[in-house]
């Protein structure tokens, strides 16, 4: 059974398109980019697979279920991490990723586990028992995909997972990503092609609310990884082939 499969999806705000019959699969394990310009649809796409919107027409399944329908149990196995990381504000980090561990089910002892595990990878520990009100911008972003991460989902919804992190996070975050459980299906929106590249095997490129590509594209002609000039230089082709 495939991951997620969008059909024929529209969806429109206040008269005005954000997606227009757009259609993909990702299959399960598969580790996937999702690019394009601001107001592309990118956000949109997101909230759909989440659940937190509704398909004006078509439809949207997560693991065979339609996630604005049936939420919890569609949310049962997905991490995500939406754009802004929203976190309440009188909780700790402590507390968020134990209310994440109730919502997945996870046993006592697994949360613990994979708690210290999560606090150690992305340098929480200074700040575990803190309340999210008085954290930085980068220590909420770390907490709210700690949250996401826990308990190895089979689906992972990554918005900008980079966002407010200084480049030493940044790279402890990738390598944690980089090592996800090959049957873990993850899916990075973001504007750094060279972090879409690092995670992804195929991408997915929104243009004006329709599909302007989709498959590998982050190699050179020659075979080898793509430069940043590379990767810039096919992105704006692939953008330029959608007008």
């Amino acid at each position: 059974m495939p991951c997620a499969v969008f059909n024929q999806v529209s969806k429109s705000f206040r008269g005005r398109a954000a997606l227009e019959n757009l259609s993909f699969e990702l299959k399960a394990g598969g580790r996937y980019g999702l690019i394009g310009p601001n107001g592309a649809g990118k956000s949109t796409l997101l909230r759909l697979m989440a659940g937190t919107l509704r398909p004006d027409a078509g439809t949207v399944t997560v693991g065979g279920l339609p996630p604005w329908r049936e939420p919890a149990k569609a949310r049962a196995n997905m991490g995500i991490l939406p754009e802004g990381a929203p976190l309440l504000g009188d909780l700790t980090v402590a507390e968020h990723l134990a209310l994440a561990a109730r919502l997945r089910g996870l046993p006592e002892a697994e949360f613990k586990q994979e708690a210290e595990r999560l606090a150690e990878a992305l340098s929480l520990t200074a700040f575990y028992t803190r309340p999210a009100g008085l954290l930085s911008l980068g220590q909420r972003r770390r907490a709210a995909l700690a949250s996401a991460l826990l308990g190895h989902p089979d689906f992972l919804i990554l918005d900008e997972p980079t966002g407010g992190l200084d480049p030493e996070e940044s790279a402890r975050l990738l390598a944690l990503l980089a090592g996800l459980p090959q049957s873990a299906t993850l899916l990075v929106s973001s504007h750094i092609l060279s972090e879409i590249s690092a995670l992804a095997s195929e991408v997915l490129v929104l243009a004006r609310g329709r599909l302007a590509a989709f498959g590998p594209w982050n190699r050179s002609a020659a075979g080898a990884a793509a430069s940043e000039a590379e990767l810039r230089q096919q992105y704006f082709t692939l953008l330029g082939a959608a007008s």
